[in-house]
């Protein structure tokens, strides 16, 4: 039996067909991912994208999507600098985070983090795509 996650994205990044959308239609393992809303600065923005990639729900904010009772994750492709403070927000929220890199700005912002994370039993990861690409598992297939 497969489990759906639903996925929400703050922002209208470029990164995020290449790096979460596209990948997230073609995932063929057991969890199947949703990407189900989108949220940016600029409404007008948010409504394109979620069009362009047949994304089912916009919020008007990065607020209203990290309260979406429906989503159990974020996607966080904001700029470095806003990394920290939506993280932790999505964590408070109860959701998962994948966070590109680099997830903080600073050893300590990423300790802080990490300590949330751990608290609240959720999983913050960055957004390395390599250590899951083909060519970089084992003989035996599992991850280097």
């Amino acid at each position: 039996m497969s489990r759906q996650v639903q996925i929400g994205i703050l922002g209208a990044a470029r990164i995020a067909p290449l790096a979460l959308i596209k990948p997230a239609k073609h995932n063929d393992e057991v969890v199947v991912v949703v990407v189900a809303a989108v949220a940016a600065r600029d409404a007008s923005r948010a409504r394109a994208f979620a069009a362009a990639h047949r994304i089912a729900r916009v919020h008007d904010n990065y607020d209203a999507l990290i309260a979406d009772p429906d989503l159990d994750a974020v996607y966080n492709p904001l700029p470095i600098s806003l990394h920290g403070r939506w993280t932790r927000a999505a964590l408070a929220a109860g959701k998962h985070v994948l966070c590109e890199k680099p997830f903080t700005a600073n050893a300590a912002e990423a300790r802080e983090i990490a300590e949330l994370a751990a608290q609240s039993n959720r999983v913050v990861m960055e957004a390395l795509h390599y250590p899951y690409h083909p060519l970089a598992l084992s003989p035996a297939g599992a991850a280097r």
